[in-house]
C-alpha cells in the first residue's frame, strides 16, 4: 500500500514526523527532533512538508474553467484585495473544487516559501509537496471543526476553506466563524480538538459551546495535532504549494537509494540470462549446422539442390503443382482443413492431386462431419463434397470428403 512521509516543523530546525498509508493509518511511531533526523527517517519515501498555517492564506475564489497554469495567472487578481503583500511578491497554488463551485486557492509570500525550501534542503529533505498544516483539518458534513493549539484557533466549516486566528479569544472567533452566507446552512454540531495548553486557556469557553450547539464533542490531543492533520492529508491531499516554477523535479537518486541492492541483483540476473541465452543460441546454431549437413545429401538426390533453402523452395513448388497458377495449393488446403477440424476429429487417410484433396476422417457423429464440410464451404475457397458419412462399430462416424480448391 502506498505511503507518504509527513514532516511538520514550527521552531527552526525542530520537527515532528511520521509515515502514513493512504487510509490515514500511522505506520510505526511518531518521530520528534531535528530536520536532519527527519531526513534520516524519511529513507527516500515520498515526503509532504506541513508549514505554518499563519503564513499561508487559504481562500475560495470563483474561477473559470482553465488549465492550472492559466488559473494561477487569474487568481492574483481575484484575491488581490485579501492580500497584505503585493501580488508580485506572492506565490499562488490552485487546489480542489469545493461543493459551492468555488476553487481553493493558496497564497504565500515568495520569500517564505523560499525560506522553507532552503531549510528543508539544508537538512537533505526534498519534498514532493508542501501544504499548509491546517489543510489537514477534516471537512465534516454539518459539523464545525475547531483545532486549538495554545493561543491559535483554527478550524473548518463544511465545504469551505480552513481558517486560522491567533491571539484572539474563542468568544471573538465564534461570531466571525458562524456568520453565514444566505445559501449556507446553520451549523448544529461542533467537534473540538485541543492540546493541553489550549484546553488550559479556553477550558471554560469550550464548556460553553454545549449551549450553542445541538451536540459538542471534545478530544484532547495528547500527542499533538500532527498525527490528525497528517492522517487527513494522507486520505485527501491538500493544496500543494509546489506548483509552476516550484513544481518538484524527480529526485531519482534519493528514491532509488533503498532499491540499490535489489537493482544490483536484478542487473546480475539479466546478465546471467543473457549469457545463458547466448549459450543456447550457440548450441542451436551447432545443431542447425549438423541438420543441414545431414539433409543436404537427400536434397541433392531428390531435387538436385543441396542447399536447405533451395530444397524447401522445390518441395513447395511440387506440393502446389497442378493447374497453372492455382489459387489453392496443398499447404493452403491443409491449413484450412486444420482450422475447420473439430478437436475430436482425426484424419485417417489423405491424398492430394490437382487442387483436390481426398480426406477420410473419424468423427464423433455424422453432424460433426457435416459441420466440418460446411465450415470449409463457407470460406468460399473450396468446393466440398461428402462422399460418405457412415456410423462405425464402437461409436463414431467415418466420413469421406473431396475438397477442391477454387478455380484460378
Amino acid at each position: 500500500m502506498a505511503e507518504t512521509f509527513f514532516v511538520r516543523w514550527s521552531n527552526p530546525g525542530t520537527a515532528t514526523w511520521g509515515a502514513f498509508d493512504q487510509t490515514g493509518r500511522l505506520l510505526g511511531a511518531l518521530g520528534r527532533g531535528s530536520l536532519q533526523s527527519a531526513h534520516t527517517a524519511a529513507a527516500g519515501r515520498r515526503c509532504t512538508a506541513l508549514v505554518n498555517a499563519v503564513d499561508v492564506l487559504l481562500s475560495e475564489a470563483t474561477l473559470p474553467a482553465a488549465s492550472q497554469s492559466r488559473l494561477r495567472q487569474i487568481a492574483p487578481f481575484t484575491l488581490e484585495e485579501s492580500l497584505a503583500n503585493d501580488v508580485d511578491e506572492m506565490v499562488f497554488a490552485i487546489g480542489s473544487k469545493l461543493p459551492s463551485g468555488a476553487t481553493l486557492v493558496a497564497a504565500v509570500a515568495q520569500d517564505r516559501i523560499d525560506a522553507w525550501l532552503g531549510e528543508l534542503r539544508g537538512a537533505g529533505i526534498v519534498p514532493n509537496a508542501v501544504c499548509s498544516e491546517h489543510d489537514g483539518i477534516p471537512d465534516t458534513p454539518a459539523t464545525l471543526i475547531l483545532l486549538i493549539e495554545g493561543e491559535r484557533i483554527a478550524g473548518r466549516k463544511p465545504g469551505r476553506a480552513p481558517f486560522v486566528f491567533e491571539g484572539m479569544e474563542l468568544a471573538q472567533v465564534l461570531p466571525l466563524v458562524l456568520a453565514r452566507k444566505p445559501d449556507e446552512p446553520e451549523l448544529h454540531h461542533v467537534r473540538v480538538f485541543t492540546d493541553a495548553a489550549g484546553h488550559a486557556r479556553f477550558g471554560q469557553e469550550l464548556v460553553g459551546l454545549r449551549s450553542k450547539f445541538a451536540s459538542a464533542d471534545f478530544k484532547l490531543l495528547n500527542e499533538g495535532a500532527f498525527p490528525h492533520l497528517a492522517a487527513t492529508l494522507a486520505q485527501r491531499p491538500g493544496t500543494n504549494l509546489l506548483q509552476g516554477a516550484y513544481a518538484p523535479k524527480s529526485n531519482w537518486v534519493a528514491l532509488l537509494q533503498p532499491w540499490r541492492v535489489a537493482a544490483q541483483l536484478a542487473a546480475a540476473a539479466i546478465v546471467l540470462s543473457l549469457v545463458l541465452q547466448g549459450a543456447q543460441l550457440w548450441q542451436l546454431r551447432r545443431t542447425d549446422a549438423a541438420l543441414e549437413a545431414a539433409v543436404a545429401p537427400a536434397c541433392e538426390r531428390v531435387v538436385g539442390d543441396s542447399s536447405t533453402s533451395g530444397c524447401q523452395r522445390e518441395v513447395r513448388q511440387r506440393l502446389g503443382a497442378g493447374a497453372t497458377s492455382p489459387t489453392e495449393d496443398f499447404l493452403s488446403t491443409l491449413a484450412a482443413v486444420a482450422a475447420a477440424r473439430d478437436p475430436e476429429m482425426r484424419m485417417d487417410l489423405l491424398s492430394y492431386r490437382n487442387r483436390a484433396m481426398n480426406l477420410q476422417v473419424i468423427a464423433p457423429n455424422t453432424g460433426a462431419v457435416a459441420e466440418f464440410a460446411d465450415e470449409l464451404q463457407q470460406t468460399r475457397r473450396f468446393a466440398v463434397e461428402i462422399e460418405a458419412n457412415n456410423p462405425i462399430d464402437g461409436g463414431g462416424t467415418e466420413g469421406r470428403l473431396r475438397i477442391v480448391g477454387a478455380n484460378p
